[in-house]
């Protein structure tokens, strides 16, 4: 087995096994989306509790995980034991990579719900006012790996190029996840535009909303993105040319290492150097 490592001990066999939990973790919460959306008259009724999850992606990602996942622990405070949320809040935070953690504690998570009892028909009536809102903050950490996926960093990180000034940022993080239009740093660029009657700008914006995300749907490029951001935070700056061949094309296999003219390696090198970034703090 090959045993380099690419980043501080991470090694093609260390990402191997994130890209396999990756998937487990999409479809999970798809599927959790298709019940909230079939039992929408019960989940989403009149006593359900405010629900919102925009506010998370004003923050570094670090405190956006560790809140959210303290959100949905207090939400199942009858049925958790306290320490274990405490240990899984821990392991996030002692961790150098969180994008690495997240599928990790997951796993820890389900496996966690996996060993318990049903609750009784009482206990499962108390906690269902609250199901919306643990699935909207869930579904705040899918977003921002999502953003990985397609853009290379985290939506928090998207959000706060709007904060500067960047209206591309804007418009990919809408088409992530619309409700980062009530975030207060998208809502302000909106009512200067309002302000100002930028009809353009309103244009992009309707185009957005009801825009998709094909031209990145490449699913061996959403997962070379991931890796790249697991390295990046777990120390790697700028990988050399052999050993973006060694993990893309001879270890994880996503990239093809037979492109006529020679020409792979140099798209290989161009892919890396546009979504490594410069920074190793998150």
């Amino acid at each position: 087995m090959n045993t380099t490592s690419f980043a501080k001990g991470t090694t093609a066999e260390d990402l191997r096994l994130f890209l396999a939990l990756w998937p487990i973790l999409i479809t999970e919460t798809e599927e959790s989306r298709q019940g909230m959306e079939e039992d929408k008259a019960k989940l989403l009724g009149g006593d359900v509790a405010p629900f919102a999850w925009c506010s998370l992606y004003e923050l570094p990602i670090r405190n956006h995980i560790i809140q959210a996942l303290t959100a949905i622990a207090q939400n199942f405070n009858e049925i958790l034991d306290p320490q274990q949320i405490l240990n899984w809040l821990n392991q996030l935070a002692a961790s150098q990579g969180q994008v690495s953690e997240i599928p990790k504690v997951v796993d820890l998570v389900r496996q966690h719900f996996d060993e318990m009892e049903d609750p009784s028909k009482e206990l499962a009536e108390r906690m269902r006012p609250m199901l919306a809102d643990t699935f909207g903050k869930a579904w705040s950490l899918y977003s921002t790996l999502r953003c990985v996926l397609y853009h290379g960093c985290f939506l928090n990180e998207l959000v706060d190029r709007i904060r500067n000034g960047d209206d591309k940022a804007l418009f990919d993080a809408i088409r992530i996840d619309p409700t980062v239009i009530c975030c207060p740093s998208v809502s302000q660029r909106i009512s200067k535009a309002t302000l100002l009657r930028d009809n353009r700008f309103f244009a992009k914006l309707k185009a957005s909303l009801n825009g998709k995300l094909a031209k990145r749907e490449q699913v061996n490029f959403q997962k070379m993105r991931l890796v790249l951001e697991v390295l990046h935070e777990t120390g790697a700056t700028r990988l050399s040319d052999a050993h973006l061949h060694e993990l893309f094309v001879e270890e994880l296999k996503l990239y093809s290492g037979n492109a006529k003219g020679g020409g792979s390696d140099k798209a290989l090198r161009k892919f890396a150097d546009t979504y490594t970034r410069k920074n190793t703090t998150t």
